[in-house]
């Protein structure tokens, strides 16, 4: 070690969300890891960030979800209680509506919306409601879109689960693997995605208290901090396998390096010593996505908030919107705070590369929208890896490849929501005292 140098025992490379939840379950098992994240702020897209209101009120949006999904008993709910963090109560939600067609209809949570699914037949709308009778019979390279065609039929693939993949994934179901959403081969090994739900957990979905981002906050604090501005530019190998990590700052050895960082850029940190890893890495495709906020002028019914899916391509890349309700902190009183999606793997109409041209498609949706007080844009570039059919094959070579001492968490591994991070984290530092971190 060189006077330039720092030691440390664990160091974990990307201070998102992924890598505060290895910190917090490295600590938990008694190692002293050492965070790096190269941004100012730790917490990666889970973060609530401060937007004032149009006479400087205090309000906030959230670059991430805007809620967490928790089942009783889940990983998610084991960490939220372990971090003591305050949930706010349940409340029942507003409207929810799936745009199809030209027109708005009633959303899919509950059997009247089903029964009133566009485009679909007595016939159709029959078989859906025979889910639990269908017998398991996943196949490893099974697309989401056949999933849901075996389970619920072919007309609810084609004309409803569009915009559903759509809304949550960004994506197309036809190009998605199940590794996208690992919950339902879980469900289905239940009995079914019905009676997998009320057997394993019914998932709601829940905001603590001052945003998503306290999620984040809360385990920074426990990790007593997070060397922010830190980026990884390099890492070397050393004998007796330890490893040198290169910055821009002193350099740091360690007996393990945890890779909490987007494939893309720990492909570039693998490439000089691990070539196949790093090429299995880059070759994961990712999504852009494009997120809208505005405020309006409160519309009468809509004080829970309310959720628009749109049917692709219908929405000439609008995917949906979704708002806060009327009585939630992080908005402004009086007001609707509006959140809209667009891109993704759908083309984007040119009209739609600036907010005069979405706020028209989202009036096409809801005309009672009144004209924007507020408007705010979030690019997320690269915010989705797209989990493709026979993905779970690729993470199994990646593992296997990396070299001893070498860790790779994160969301292409084991999916993009924060709830599949955490359940997945959990497992992984859960293998961590029968093989230790080499």
């Amino acid at each position: 070690m060189d006077g330039n140098g720092e030691r440390a025992q664990v160091v974990v490379l990307g201070g998102g969300i992924t890598g505060l939840l290895a910190g917090w379950h490295l600590r938990q098992q008694g190692y002293n890891p050492t965070v790096w994240e190269a941004s100012a702020a730790p917490g990666g897209w889970a973060q609530t960030l401060p937007w004032p209101g149009p006479a400087g009120e205090p309000g906030s949006l959230e670059r991430g979800p805007q809620g967490l999904l928790v089942s009783r008993g889940g990983a998610m709910d084991r960490l939220l209680r372990a971090l003591a963090i305050e949930l706010r109560p349940s409340r029942p939600k507003g409207p929810r509506w799936l745009g199809k067609a030209g027109r708005r209809h009633p959303g899919l949570a509950s059997l009247p919306g089903v029964l009133r699914a566009p485009g679909l037949g007595l016939g159709e709308k029959l078989r859906m409601l025979a889910e639990p009778f269908i017998p398991a019979g996943s196949r490893p390279e099974e697309t989401l879109h056949a999933f849901f065609a075996r389970r619920l039929g072919e007309g609810f693939a084609r004309e409803l689960l569009p915009a559903l993949v759509a809304g949550v994934l960004a994506a197309l179901p036809e190009r998605l693997g199940l590794e996208a959403a690992p919950r339902l081969k879980r469900l289905e090994a239940h009995g079914g995605l019905v009676l997998g739900a009320l057997r394993t957990g019914l998932e709601r979905t829940r905001q603590p208290v001052g945003g998503t981002g306290a999620l984040a906050q809360a385990l920074a604090e426990r990790l007593g901090g997070v060397s922010t501005g830190r980026a990884a530019m390099a890492l070397e190998p050393l004998p007796g396998g330890q490893w040198r990590v290169h910055g821009n700052g002193p350099h740091v050895e360690a007996g393990a390096v945890v890779l909490a960082l987007p494939a893309p850029a720990a492909a570039g940190l693998l490439r000089p010593f691990a070539p196949g890893v790093a090429a299995e890495l880059a070759a994961i495709p990712h999504l852009d996505l494009r997120v809208w906020h505005s405020r309006h002028p409160m519309v009468q019914g809509w004080e829970r908030g309310l959720g628009l899916l749109v049917h692709p391509p219908e929405g000439r890349g609008l995917l949906g919107a979704v708002s806060f309700a009327a009585d939630d902190p992080r908005g402004v009183s009086d007001l609707l705070q509006l959140r809209a999606y667009v891109g993704g793997a759908y083309p984007v109409d040119p009209a739609l590369a600036a907010w005069p041209g979405v706020f028209r498609e989202l009036h096409r949706w809801l005309p009672e929208l009144g004209e924007a007080l507020q408007v705010r844009e979030e690019a997320c570039p690269g915010a989705f890896p797209m989990l493709e059919p026979g993905h779970g094959a690729r993470v199994a070579r990646v593992l296997q490849g990396l070299p001893p001492g070498l860790h790779w968490l994160g969301a292409a591994r084991f999916g993009p929501g924060i709830p599949h991070l955490a359940e997945g984290v959990e497992v992984w530092a859960g293998a961590l005292p029968r093989v230790g971190l080499t």
